[in-house]
């Protein structure tokens, strides 16, 4: 055996490796520089057109993200009457379309006229069917919305996903409407997404936003894609300017425009 040759042969394939890591750590910094140039350009373009926005309710961060699927929860005849004992007793519960889980209150809740999302942590923790995994919307009319998270982050505007409480006009919730999305998977693999000052700009170039506007908050959150038997949910900014919220793809850059629906208990 020729050690010499073999001695050469390591000595090659470890310079080799070197130069590698060397050109991939060069890459590295080499894109690391121009997200930080596009970020300061992003920046520099929203001072001058007068554009202002709350560091503290955006997050400047880098961040990754990747697309999930998920499915409609279907409510059996059989679940449901275990529900019906356990936590969602003093109910009486519907099941339309095998996905929509109807709820009138046998003990209405009052609400206070200066509701906070709060009010009802006990209610959803303890009598709503998984009801810790929603998060408050808003509260408008007669109505007080929550859609379901994942990951903290809400799946916004979700139909599938949603718990909408009515109330009467001595402002009591009598009832609720629930849908619930299930087997919820992660997809791919994280993807660099679009940073909140690129979106804010592609915002104002697209004439959705004036110059001078101010952009309050920004937030991470998914939004569907594609709603067959299956959802595709996309990670999409949420950006609140002067109360009007705009929702852009993280991934893709495409603004989105949401459909406005309402679920009731009929």
């Amino acid at each position: 055996m020729d050690w010499s040759k073999i001695k050469t042969i390591f000595i090659i394939a470890f310079l080799l490796l070197d130069i590698y890591l060397i050109y991939e750590y060069t890459q590295l910094k080499e894109s690391q520089k121009a997200d930080d140039n596009t970020e300061e350009s992003a920046a520099n373009i929203l001072a001058q057109l007068g554009i202002d926005y709350d560091k503290k309710n955006i997050p400047m961060n880098k961040q990754k993200d990747q697309y999930l699927s998920a499915k409609s929860k279907t409510f059996s005849v059989e679940e449901l009457e275990e529900l019906e004992k356990g936590i969602l007793k003093d109910q009486v519960i519907t099941i339309r379309d095998s996905i929509n889980l109807q709820s009138v209150l046998e003990k209405p809740i009052e609400v206070e006229d200066d509701f906070s999302s709060g009010d009802l942590a006990e209610f959803l923790s303890n009598q709503v069917y998984n009801g810790t995994e929603y998060h408050f919307w808003e509260k408008k009319g007669n109505t007080i919305t929550y859609y379901q998270q994942y990951g903290q982050k809400t799946l916004y505007r979700n139909l599938k996903g949603a718990l909408i409480f009515n109330l009467n006009e001595e402002n009591k919730i009598v009832s609720y409407n629930q849908t619930y999305l299930e087997n919820i998977k992660e997809m791919d693999e994280k993807e660099n997404i679009i940073s909140p000052l690129e979106v804010i700009l592609s915002l104002f170039k697209n004439s959705y936003i004036d110059s001078d506007a101010f952009v309050s908050k920004m937030e991470l959150g998914y939004y569907t894609q594609l709603d067959t038997s299956a959802q595709l949910l996309t990670p999409t900014w949420k950006i609140t300017v002067d109360d009007k919220n705009y929702y852009v793809n993280a991934l893709a850059g495409e603004i989105i425009q949401p459909e406005t629906e309402e679920l009731k208990v009929e």
